[in-house]
């Protein structure tokens, strides 16, 4: 037989009946339904041992109904199957449900057969038995009804009296309905003394997967968290939106998915007969979701109470009335409600609720209601409600103004306010993380712009929103021209965009394009303009004259940017002061800056900004040795990258990650995330992360002995060009090259090198770069003139007191060398030090290295001291650090994005390998 129609995405004979089964239970794939399979699995196992059994299925339209029964029949392989659906139809016509079930099995034995040729019930008793003795013979038989509801009454009657009574038969009866109850609210059972089983709805996780399963490739993950949460559970919407969906994959959700005609009719069918005002009060309710009902009676002009016009709704079940609110059972009742109204009449609710909204104090409600409202565009209008886009950011955020902003384009007559209206809409909408909807704007709005002002304003936008997702050289040049034609324009925002420009050759580590954004832009600068705009100028002719070397001459321009960004309360500013901070190897000024930057962005709803700035406060923290922190802080940075479409920080953060897994010896999860950097960053030509990638592999193959592969790696940075590599990051990698190199005897290639750190070092006087100048100096030193270097190095850590990580290293090859001058006793002193420090830290193989060269001494582990933290992996690392800093299950989950039960979990394995008790006892171990 030819399925007539689809449902939940499994195509199902809605109507007629069908007999048999099918041996490929494969073939429907369900997510998110384990205990319900579960439950129906255990339907049929009790068949199949003649112990009968029978279920109801409930649950609201498109939950998954029909598709678990066609699952079940489907895993029946052994079993006779009837199945039919109630029909609204036929459900006033006796006993027309239990002849399409039974139809198959003609003829039937009396009076059965009879009751069915004649449609005529007679005697209930007599008629229910006979079906029961149809249903019980040798063979398992599984039963299976859908939309139980609406099976006429003589026919459900029967079915129910037969599935209670399946005990010692071969037997299995399963209903499906709407509800469990005859009416919404009514105490009587629709299948009495059936057991129920409940569909809530399934959870985000289950609706991913289905997207996962169905979905093109290349939907976006903002618009596939858009849509699962428009779906509220409801695999049915989701499945509707994929099969009408038009736009090209890379389109971003535009919104509230139109349900399907099939769902929409289902969700309201309870509810068509309710009287006209009810309707009314329940389509301004369904436009509006959070009206308070006295506005709610405003809008409707009934000159009644709205509570008394809506308790028909309420005994149906469609709403309940809290305090003075109208809330939907299910919220995709209302959204039918919504959607199935015409469109003059949704019109004229949209006016209604415009007319009792104060864009004031509600300035997003009358903003929607007033543009979905009007006929056509009308300029007054689109004026008044571009007026009330500044008080919609203030009150309810960048979204709610891009939103205020975008409906007044919609309104607008004349095309060049248009296009600016849709680019402002454009930016509001990229700085609160929607980059994508963005995108879209910003194309509708080019085609609009009538003046060069005006197309440049648009061109900023987009490559502003391309710089977070596009090659990195590509939106420099971009951004260059931008920029460029800006100058006549609007000077200090020509400005910015350069030092945008000049951002993006740095991702890209490409000093050309650099010099080359900073060469149009000083000149812009004015000895007049404020602090901010200073501060840029000093940070990229700083970063400027820095990537040529002449770091005498950077360091006094970077000190005033940071001087100077300590006065500023903008997020981009602030991360510019922490680059510059950076630079000048000043961790504590670092964290600070881009600390707040977050906050403010925050507080700003500038979610765009905020994973630039925990990309940045990634690079204090890993340093200081704060390596819960930092990998919290990275994972967070990168979801929140994903999120909101930021490929480019996304793998930025993802080299962050592939470093701290280096540094913890994690050696899989490092090799693992650095070759998806190496990928991503190819495509996008992000020098700075390929860098980054790289060096924590050299630092993976130090940690494990292998200083030849470490040498080869950091040296192909030295002439990687842009896209590949980074000036900077030779730089600072100087210090792990000259241990890689000194190991295998490249003394040349290691002064070199020092040669460079070194006048960085003395330039900026960082008592932490200093530090690894004379380190590196000892490790090059003759034998009788290492061991000041290394003393000095030492003091140096000691004033800076925030490289623990780098201190450590310092000890362990300061040790290294005492030992093979034969001084045990501070050998033993230094390398004692450096192995609590990488046991705090969960760096295993560094632990490892320094008890490698503590055996060489014929020196063990200390007496009976604390436990080693070194055997534990790097997610048991984090979560120890964090709950010893006093953080409690559920701020440990929050803050790893897991859930508080895991943490449970492995703090029980965290207490077993530390032969620990208690909390307390794992506090005084870190602390």
């Amino acid at each position: 037989m030819t399925p007539d129609t689809c449902r939940d995405g499994v195509p199902l004979c809605e109507s007629g009946p069908v007999i048999g089964g099918n041996t490929d239970p494969g073939a429907i794939r369900l997510r998110g339904r384990d205990t319900e399979l579960r439950v129906l699995a255990g339907v049929l196992d009790d068949a199949r041992a003649r112990r009968g059994a029978s279920l109801l299925l409930t649950g609201g339209p498109g939950r998954g109904k029909s598709a678990l029964l066609a699952h079940l029949r489907a895993d029946a392989g052994d079993f006779t199957v009837l199945h039919c659906g109630g029909v609204a139809d036929e459900a006033d016509l006796p006993l027309a449900g239990l002849e399409r079930l039974l139809r198959p099995l003609a003829p039937h034995p009396a009076p059965l057969g009879e009751a069915l040729t004649r449609g005529r019930v007679g005697d209930r008793l007599a008629l229910s038995a006979a079906l029961l003795d149809r249903l019980t013979g040798d063979g398992p038989l599984l039963v299976c009804v859908d939309d139980a509801e609406r099976l006429d009454s003589p026919s459900l009657d029967a079915l129910a009296f037969a599935a209670r009574r399946l005990t010692g038969t071969a037997t299995a009866i399963v209903f499906a309905a709407r509800d469990g109850r005859v009416k919404p609210g009514s105490t009587h059972d629709l299948v009495p003394g059936v057991p129920e089983q409940p569909l809530p709805p399934l959870s985000e996780r289950a609706l991913h997967d289905i997207l996962t399963d169905r979905s093109p490739v290349g939907l976006p993950a903002s618009a596939r968290t858009a849509l699962v949460r428009a779906a509220h559970g409801n695999p049915a919407v989701l499945l509707g939106h994929l099969q009408a969906r038009t736009p090209a994959p890379e389109d971003p959700f535009p919104g509230e998915p139109l349900l399907p005609v099939r769902l929409r009719a289902d969700l309201l069918a309870p509810y068509r007969d309710l009287p006209e005002r009810t309707r009314s009060l329940l389509l301004l309710a369904a436009l509006d979701e959070d009206v308070p009902l006295h506005l709610l009676a405003r809008a409707a002009g009934t000159g009644g109470s709205a509570a008394d016009d809506l308790e028909p709704a309420e005994e149906a079940g469609a709403v309940r009335v809290e305090d003075d609110a109208v809330v939907f059972t299910d919220p995709l009742v209302g959204r039918a409600f919504a959607q199935d109204a015409p469109a003059s009449a949704r019109r004229a609710a949209h006016r209604a609720l415009a007319g009792v909204s104060d864009p004031g104090t509600e300035p997003v409600r009358f903003v929607r209601h007033t543009a979905a409202g009007a006929d056509g565009p009308d300029a007054v209008l689109a004026d008044s409600v571009e007026a009330v886009a500044r008080t919609a950011k203030q009150a309810a955020g960048r979204t709610a103004a891009a939103l205020a902003h975008e409906r007044a384009a919609l309104l607008t007559p004349d095309p060049d306010v248009r296009a600016c209206r849709l680019n402002s809409a454009a930016y509001e909408s990229y700085m609160a993380g929607r980059s994508e909807y963005a995108a879209l704007l910003t194309a509708k709005a080019r085609p609009l712009a009538a003046t060069d002002r005006r197309r440049a304003l648009i061109d900023l936008v987009d490559a502003q929103i391309a710089m977070r997702s596009s090659n990195a050289i590509d939106v420099a040049e971009r951004l260059y021209g931008v920029g460029r034609d800006l100058i006549p324009h609007d000077r200090l925002l020509a400005l910015r965009t350069l030092v945008r420009s000049a951002d993006s050759a740095s991702l890209a580590g490409d000093p050309v394009r650099h010099a080359r954004a900073a060469e149009l832009a000083l000149p812009l600068v004015r000895p007049q303009d404020p602090d901010r705009v200073r501060m840029a100028a000093s940070f990229l002719e700083g970063c400027t004259i820095s990537f040529r070397g002449d770091y005498p001459g950077s360091t006094p321009l970077l000190r005033e940017a940071v001087r100077l960004s300590e006065a500023v309360d903008r997020p981009s500013e602030l991360i510019w002061g922490g680059v510059a901070g950076l630079r000048l190897s000043d961790s504590l000024f670092v964290r600070r800056a881009n600390t707040r930057a977050v906050e403010l962005a925050r507080q700003a709803g500038e979610r765009a900004t905020v994973p630039a700035a925990l990309g940045f406060l990634v690079f204090s923290e890993f340093w200081s040795g704060r390596f819960p922190s930092a990998a919290g802080t990275a994972l967070h940075g990168l979801r929140v990258s994903r999120e909101s479409g930021q490929t480019i920080w996304a793998t930025q953060h993802l080299a962050s990650l592939a470093m701290i897994a280096a540094i913890q010896g994690d050696i899989d999860t490092c090799r693992i995330r650095a070759r998806a950097v190496a990928s991503q960053a190819g495509e996008n030509s992000l020098g700075l992360a390929a860098a980054l990638a790289s060096w924590a592999l050299a630092v993976l193959e130090l940690s494990r002995g292998n200083a030849a592969e470490a040498f080869f790696r950091l040296r192909s940075l030295v002439h990687a060009g842009p896209g590949h590599g980074h000036p900077t990051m030779r730089l600072l990698t100087a210090p792990h090259f000259v241990e890689a190199a000194t190991r295998i005897g490249e003394t040349e290639w290691a002064r070199t090198s020092l040669a460079g750190y070194r006048r960085w070092a003395d330039s900026i006087g960082s008592p932490a770069a200093l530090a690894l100048a004379e380190r590196c100096a000892g490790l090059l030193a003759p034998q009788d003139e290492a061991a000041d270097h290394f003393e000095s190095a030492l003091a140096f850590h000691r004033s800076c007191g925030d490289d623990d990580v780098e201190h450590a290293r310092t000890q362990l090859l300061f040790g290294a060398y005492l030992r093979r001058a034969r001084l045990p006793g501070r050998a033993r002193e230094h390398l004692h030090n450096a192995q609590e420090s990488f046991e705090r830290f969960g760096a295993r193989l560094w632990v490892r290295q320094t008890r490698a060269e503590l055996r060489a001494l014929g020196t063990g582990e200390r007496g009976p001291e604390t436990p080693s933290t070194g055997e534990l992996t790097a997610q048991q690392q984090q979560i120890a650090r964090l709950v010893a800093e006093g953080a409690t299950n559920r701020e440990v989950a929050a803050h790893m994005f897991i859930s508080p039960r895991t943490v449970e979990h492995h703090l029980r394995g965290i207490f077993r390998k530390l032969g620990i008790r208690s909390r307390v006892d794992l506090a005084r171990l870190f602390n």
